[in-house]
């Protein structure tokens, strides 16, 4: 089975994931649990990791494509060469933790004093080298990454551990 990335209408991702099962056809729109501040309190929330995009696992044909295609907010499929879609490899599957239907935990970033970071553990860890900015108040680190042949940015949930170098 390979995995295969969907641009969908945002705010549909749950609608379409459902949609596609209901066909059968294994879908998965990735969330993670994100610690956002209301009224001057921190309070977890889950949200989508990539909002706008469910990835499918199967075996690749021309009818299964006819098949997702129709469904209601299934806008394309990512990667098209020569009107098929290509496959993530097995390094970006796992990256998106795709074997794993759980709702993604915030990564433990350990803050040093000197202003450098390091990430500890979580979904943050295969994206490491790719963190374009890591903001500790907003408990918050972006990433551009390579999805379906382009560059999207992803935000991703974090939890400062204070260190000292």
């Amino acid at each position: 089975m390979n995995w295969y990335v969907l641009q969908v209408m945002t705010g549909h991702e749950r609608d379409v994931c459902e949609a596609l099962r209901r066909k059968d056809v294994r879908a998965r729109a990735p969330s993670q649990r994100m610690e956002i501040r209301r009224r001057g309190k921190w309070q977890t929330e889950e949200k989508l990791l990539l909002p706008g995009y469910v990835f499918v696992g199967v075996e690749y044909s021309a009818a299964l494509f006819h098949l997702v295609s129709p469904v209601s907010g299934v806008i394309r499929w990512l990667g098209l060469e020569n009107g098929r879609p290509q496959a993530l490899d097995a390094r970006d599957a796992l990256r998106w933790r795709l074997d794993s239907e759980e709702t993604l935990e915030p990564s433990r970033v350990l803050f040093l004093a000197d202003g450098t970071w390091h990430v500890l553990d979580g979904p943050l860890m295969a994206f490491a080298g790719e963190v374009t900015r890591m903001e500790k108040r907003q408990r918050r680190a972006w990433v551009y990454t390579k999805l379906g042949g382009s560059t999207q940015r992803i935000r991703f949930g974090v939890l400062p551990v204070e260190g000292v170098p």
